[in-house]
């Protein structure tokens, strides 16, 4: 399943180490969705339900559930409460044995301040 997460890439990284992480990132919120998924399944809530308490239509609802739509973790959280269940996010330690996260190669960028004008 392909996930449409907002922000899918690490610019500050190469091509490759960003595809890893973003790859990562897919996979743990594919994880976030199929346990909102086996909510639903163990208490069933109909997506208008849910929508309505969400104040969201029920299509969006199902977009989010199905991954075709770009979602913040704030919704799925909210998504989760909806079905009676509080969430609780647990940050575990990236593989030690993924070489992108250790030897993280940071490419070359310039910033740009959008507020600020180009010095004349």
């Amino acid at each position: 399943m392909m996930m449409r997460t907002r922000t899918r890439d690490f610019p500050g990284t190469d091509h490759e180490t960003s595809e890893q992480l973003a790859l990562e990132v897919a996979r743990d919120e594919e994880a976030i969705i199929n346990a909102i998924i086996e909510l639903r399944q163990t208490n069933p809530m109909s997506l208008e339900a849910i929508g309505f308490l969400l104040g969201t239509d029920p299509s969006q609802i199902s977009r989010y559930l199905k991954g075709n739509s770009s979602v913040t973790i704030t919704n799925y959280l909210r998504i989760a409460r909806a079905l009676g269940y509080r969430c609780q996010v647990v940050l575990e330690a990236a593989d030690s044995g993924n070489a992108a996260l250790s030897d993280l190669k940071i490419a070359s960028h310039k910033v740009c301040n959008a507020r600020r004008s180009p010095a004349s």
